[in-house]
């Protein structure tokens, strides 16, 4: 099946550790509006509940301090991949890239995904939350 993959880069205000500590702990999601809930199963498997109801089970399969995060994604409608790249600039930005790719389970979910469903969307609204949690 084919896979749709979007790709999101930007340049924060904020150092490298805060960057990755907001991302990466998933014991503090509140700032994400698009949550409702996440459960942590272990150190590498996690669920989060979207605000549309939206059972997501992530396994954490990449993480290296500072430089990449990476989990697999599988719901009853569709599974996938993201990966986050760090970069840390010298003037104290941080410079972040996450490559998501999906895979829908069903044709008639990827014809409707295509159409209505807008991956890089969802990604400025997961960029917006992230600023505004470390307050840029």
């Amino acid at each position: 099946m084919k896979s749709r993959i979007s790709t999101a880069t930007e340049v924060l205000n904020s150092r490298i550790e805060k960057v990755w500590d907001a991302i990466t702990d998933n014991e503090n999601w509140q700032w994400r509006s698009d949550l409702q809930n996440l459960t942590i199963l272990s150190d590498k498997e996690f669920i989060e509940y979207g605000k549309g109801g939206m059972e997501i089970h992530f396994t954490i399969t990449k993480k290296e301090e500072y430089k990449v995060y990476g989990f697999t994604m599988d719901s009853k409608y569709f599974s996938g991949e993201w990966i986050g790249n760090f970069e840390n600039l010298s003037d104290g930005k941080t410079k972040i890239t996450f490559t998501e790719s999906l895979v829908y389970k069903k044709l008639f979910l990827r014809i409707f995904a295509t159409l209505f469903i807008n991956l890089k969307a969802i990604q400025d609204v997961y960029m917006r939350d992230l600023k505004n949690k470390l307050n840029e």
